[in-house]
């Protein structure tokens, strides 16, 4: 950003990419115009997830995906109603999460151990936060914690959408985005 000469951005993220979102806005709020964040992650005192049990009663991440099956099984884990994608896509698709299982588990593991609600209690960087309320793998309740501890979030639940309303639902998610920055007074 400041080798291309940015100085004002406009900084989104889902799920990780939100906990990152979070993170690089707490550490350079001068630099950072406002916040979409769609289920971000990093709010570990919300109500324990479906994904937390899963993993708390089995030991296994139904994000990571060790095969073709495991990444389709994940695919229709993190959305309510997701995209039709023929099964020869949907394998191209899981080859690099494949690949990268025991990055992903390191990452997951870091990850979980970081929570952002200290980092980001008072922040007053304009934030639209999305949820979807059939959101299985972070707790929805983590949407009204943000809402509590930062004062200036816009908050949009979206009934019927899982984990990823950006590609359950992307007309409305791009339309909410819009409407939110549009409104904001640079």
């Amino acid at each position: 950003m400041h080798a291309l000469g940015i100085q004002n951005l406009y900084l989104g993220g889902s799920s990780i990419g939100g906990q990152i979102a979070l993170t690089c806005a707490a550490l350079h709020p001068a630099e950072i115009k406002n916040l979409w964040l769609l289920d971000p992650a990093g709010v570990w005192s919300a109500p324990e997830s479906e994904l937390q049990k899963i993993i708390g009663e089995t030991g296994k991440n139904p994000l990571m995906s060790r095969n073709e099956d495991e990444f389709a099984a994940t695919f229709n884990f993190v959305m309510n109603d997701p995209p039709c994608i023929p099964r020869p896509m949907l394998n191209a698709m899981s080859r690099g999460r494949i690949r990268n299982f025991d990055l992903e588990e390191r990452i997951f593991t870091q990850v979980k151990a970081d929570s952002v609600e200290q980092r980001v209690t008072g922040m007053t960087i304009p934030a639209l936060i999305v949820w979807g309320v059939k959101d299985r793998a972070l707790s929805v309740e983590s949407a009204e914690i943000l809402h509590k501890i930062m004062p200036k979030p816009q908050v949009i639940i979206m009934p019927d959408i899982g984990h990823l309303p950006m590609i359950e639902n992307p007309q409305r998610s791009a339309e909410d985005y819009l409407r939110f920055r549009n409104a904001q007074h640079f």
